[in-house]
């Protein structure tokens, strides 16, 4: 038997207290300066009375600049003619302060300067976030609190901060790019608040564990683990390996116990020890190390971690802001450089991302990847595919985006289409690429592909700002945007009032022979039919008439055809493989789909010929309702053999 140890965690920081309040209090003996506003003109004699000094009149508005106690300014504020009376408080350029290490990282290089993290997901395992916290307003989507069967008192408040170490964290990833406090990275990232440790910044591997499952959960984007333990655990290795699986880009501050007596030793600290994470060392403004930053081979980056000045609870700081040192605050410049790479390249995988952010790491120390700097100080992609190869490309209005392609086909013998972070076409060889989109920005990635191997990075990424078509409920960055455009492009299918298309709608019998019926070219007119409850009333009757005499569709035993029901994923399989008579076969290769599921083998078929696909667990999934969008993908892939 395996005994596994949940040990105590420590967080990888040293806290500098730095707080300044914003308005200072009065000195109830000498006074302090004030500002008075009368509501129509100054009343000396009332100045003269209840002040220590007058020191300015103002000539545009009634008002004047005294030196007051505390007592003497109640007084004023009492008097009927008093507008105002306020302390003299001191103001700055900007309150807003951009730390040393933001432009260490080079974080104002970036390419391009519209980077901010938005739409990436970045989730931080620590001892919670302010929610309330001004600077980190809207920046926290959700989260969890994990502490309830060590300490049920430790999520009273939910996954709220109460010890500061997760706020600090939070701010130096994310904080608003506003006219307060401080700027993070990536001000835009979406921010998950996983609450591990308690107030007085411990936890254990098992509610580690539970967080880093929830990251799993939730498909995270970036994890980020200030956390730090000296002992190795089977089940965290196991789990931080699955979320690596999983697409999930790990960080985690590599300790502050300093470097190795030996210079072949490691004082790295786990989890940032194991394979599956980026193990992060600290540099102060200098770019010189950190005294306490742990060192050794593990250590994959550097960032800036000495001095850091990022937010703090309000109800533990005054200012709401703080400087703090350590690894801590190195591995979140790590993650939000991330979060930036991955917003520019949303195709990427994990994998990928993380070799651009070693590749474009500022070397420091010896030369290559060493044991106290890794592979150096952390910097951003300024890669611009757009000075390359600037694709001509048209559109028509009405959905239909056409790209002139010849440039890929010099660089290679064919190229990869990615529209946002999903690949649309993969080696094409046609030196002209057509897709369809409604009004919106669409961004695409052009990959040339030479010797069966894609490039890099993108040879061309060009956003096009299409026109039209305005379809209300249609985003132009979801997956069945394209596919719907195409059927809306060609007349077969149409939307509902107000440019309503209902994609997530299930699609009906009578709904499907419609579109079908259109693609095929049929004369629609409504007419009596064979079947009992298809009247001339019945808006798809032409349709569903003219597919029955043709052989593609039948009705029941009791000859209706039951218009207005849902249409399973066999019978679409099943209709859409007659229409265009797709090859069938009786090899089946998904293990819910035998001959005992009905159209097997015209499922199998659509399989073959890469109009449908199956699930991740193997599964085909016949007997499932499907939507609106799925069926317009279906008939769309086997329409346009080019959009497959």
């Amino acid at each position: 038997m395996t005994i596994i140890k949940h040990g105590l965690f420590c967080i990888a920081v040293l806290f500098f207290i730095a707080c300044t309040p914003s308005i200072s209090l009065a000195n109830t003996e000498t006074g302090e300066p004030a500002v008075i506003l009368f509501d129509q003109t100054v009343d000396s004699g009332l100045l003269e009375q209840h002040t220590q000094s007058i020191d300015h009149f103002y000539e545009s508005i009634p008002a004047a600049v005294v030196n007051v106690t505390e007592e003497q300014k109640q007084l004023l504020a009492d008097s009927p003619n008093v507008n105002s009376i306020e302390y003299d408080t001191k103001v700055e350029s900007s309150a807003q302060k951009i730390p040393y290490s933001y432009k260490l990282v080079g974080a104002e290089k970036r390419i391009p300067s519209s980077l901010t993290g938005k739409g990436v997901k970045i989730g931080i395992l620590d001892s919670g976030i302010d929610t309330t916290h001004p600077d980190l307003k809207g920046r926290v989507a959700g989260g969890v609190c994990l502490m309830k069967d060590l300490d049920p008192s430790a999520c009273i408040s939910g996954y709220n901060d109460d010890f500061g170490h997760g706020t600090h964290v939070a701010g130096i990833i994310a904080a608003n790019n506003n006219s307060i406090g401080t700027v993070g990275i990536a001000p835009n990232a979406t921010l998950y608040s996983i609450k591990v440790l308690d107030s007085r910044g411990l936890g254990t591997t098992s509610t580690m564990l539970k967080g880093i499952d929830y990251s799993i959960q939730n498909k995270l984007d970036i994890l980020n683990i200030s956390i730090t333990t000296p002992d190795h655990d089977s089940a965290l290795k196991a789990m931080l390996t699955k979320a690596y699986d999983a697409g999930i880009l790990i960080v985690a501050a590599a300790g502050n116990n300093g470097p190795p007596a030996a210079a072949s030793g490691s004082t790295v600290q786990f989890p940032a020890k194991y394979d599956s994470v980026i193990g992060v060392s600290s540099i102060d403004a200098a770019k010189n190390i950190d005294p306490l930053s742990a060192a050794g081979k593990e250590v994959e980056l550097a960032a800036p971690g000495v001095g850091i000045y990022s937010t703090y609870p309000l109800d533990i700081s005054l200012s709401g802001y703080e400087e703090s040192t350590g690894t801590s605050m190195a591995a979140p410049y790590v993650a939000s450089m991330a979060a930036l790479y991955i917003e520019k390249y949303p195709e990427m995988t994990n994998v990928q991302i993380r070799k651009l952010l070693q590749s474009n790491a500022s070397d420091l120390g010896a030369a290559g990847r060493d044991s106290i700097f890794g592979y150096g100080l952390v910097q951003p992609d300024l890669y611009s595919a757009a000075g390359e190869a600037k694709l001509p490309y048209t559109t028509d209005g009405r959905g239909k985006i056409t790209f002139n392609t010849a440039q890929l086909l010099e660089k290679g013998e064919s190229y990869d289409v990615y529209r946002g972070e999903e690949r649309i076409k993969k080696g094409a060889t046609a030196a002209q690429f057509t897709d369809y989109a409604s009004k919106g920005s669409i961004s695409y990635h052009f990959y040339p592909v030479k010797s069966g191997a894609a490039a890099d990075r993108p040879l061309s990424m060009p956003v096009v700002a299409n026109a039209g078509p305005v379809l209300s409920d249609l985003s132009s960055s979801i997956w069945y945007n394209r596919f719907i455009v195409y059927l809306y492009h060609e007349k077969i299918l149409q939307g509902y009032q107000n440019n309503e298309i209902r994609p997530t709608s299930k699609i009906t019998r009578g709904e499907a022979a419609i579109l079908i019926g259109k693609a095929l070219g049929y004369d629609g007119t409504p007419r009596a039919t064979r079947f009992a409850d298809v009247t001339d009333q019945v808006l798809a009757s032409g349709y569903i008439e003219q597919l029955a005499k043709n052989g593609i569709i039948t009705g029941f035993s009791d000859k209706t055809f039951h218009p207005y029901d849902e249409v399973s994923r066999a019978e679409m399989a099943i209709l859409v493989a007659k229409a265009y008579k797709v090859e069938t076969s009786t090899v089946s290769t998904l293990k819910d789909i035998s001959t005992n599921v009905t159209g097997y083998q015209y499922i199998n078929g659509m399989l073959n010929a890469k109009i449908v696909s199956g699930f991740a667990d193997n599964t085909f999934r016949p007997g499932a309702k499907i939507t609106r969008a799925e069926f317009a993908k279906f008939l769309s892939l086997t329409i346009n053999k080019e959009m497959r």
